[in-house]
């Protein structure tokens, strides 16, 4: 019964003064990640831990964020939080999207968040490493594979929401909150995030060995196993590939111009490519 996280949401809510809301949405987003990701007590601790901030800045270019900042005691530890830099003047779909996009970022990063080199440290947000200093701890370096990272977010996103309208309660704000979900989606949730990218990779993304094997080495935190693994069914280098042609999709996507129209269908088809090899060689689709 989802009711029984009801108090717990409450007592997070209180921990960190959320509007009510936003605890309303909490109700039905947390059994909706249990029933995703089987990992109960996992779920609720990362809850506990991070948390949800009104920013107020109502920014309608970078709504909101997931960030990790590090800091030093007697060891790294990093502090948590994400941001809704758009909050009241939102429309309700996009608000829970938002909200799930950025709770699934940090779910997915919680474990083996922090590698440590000699000279440096990584940071990781899912699929993504950000490289620091050990010295001033500043930023060194960004993966590409914050690309692929958006877009397995966001298809995780639209699985979750998908999943809320269609649970079932008696209790009267859970049931409206599911009501309101179910009239806000045409059947099957598609996210607006990162759209095109996710349809030249869709052959993939469609792909169940693909997609939960690198879910649940996302998850797990061991990201550095998805790379050998791929190319181990790929049949050479195909991951760095994925990772650099998505990477340099997004980079152009936006401008104008024939050239760029020549270079962005060239790199689609490059997708699609990768897409079907990887599909050819794998044996359960």
């Amino acid at each position: 019964m989802i009711e029984k996280y009801i108090p717990i949401i409450d007592e997070i809510g209180l921990k960190f003064n959320y509007p009510d809301n936003i605890k309303h949405l909490l109700y039905v987003i947390l059994p909706a990640f249990v029933i995703k990701y089987n990992k109960e007590n996992f779920i609720i601790n990362c809850l506990n831990n991070i948390p949800i901030i009104i920013t107020g800045k109502e920014n309608p270019k970078i709504q909101a964020l997931y960030v990790s900042y590090p800091y030093k005691e007697d060891i790294i530890k990093t502090k948590k939080a994400i941001y809704l830099n758009r909050y009241n003047n939102i429309p309700f779909l996009q608000l829970l999207d938002n909200l799930i996009h950025e709770l699934n970022h940090a779910i997915n990063s919680y474990q083996n968040e922090i590698i440590v080199k000699e000279d440096c440290f990584y940071i990781r947000t899912g699929l993504t490493k950000i490289k620091y200093s050990l010295n001033d701890f500043k930023t060194i370096d960004k993966n590409k594979s914050f690309v692929l990272e958006e877009i397995i977010n966001s298809k995780q996103t639209e699985t979750i929401i998908n999943i809320i309208a269609n649970m079932k309660s008696d209790n009267e704000i859970i049931k409206n909150t599911i009501y309101a979900v179910k009239n806000s989606i045409n059947n099957n949730y598609v996210s607006p995030a990162y759209f095109s990218l996710k349809y030249y990779c869709q052959k993939l993304l469609d792909n169940k060995t693909f997609l939960l094997t690198l879910e649940n080495l996302r998850i797990n935190g061991n990201v550095d196993d998805i790379e050998y693994w791929f190319d181990g069914i790929y049949g050479e280098k195909g991951y760095q590939e994925l990772v650099n042609t998505l990477f340099e999709l997004k980079e152009i996507q936006n401008k104008k111009g024939f050239l760029i129209e020549r270079k962005i269908n060239k790199l689609a088809i490059k997708l699609i490519k990768i897409s079907d090899r990887f599909n050819e060689n794998c044996n359960l689709k």
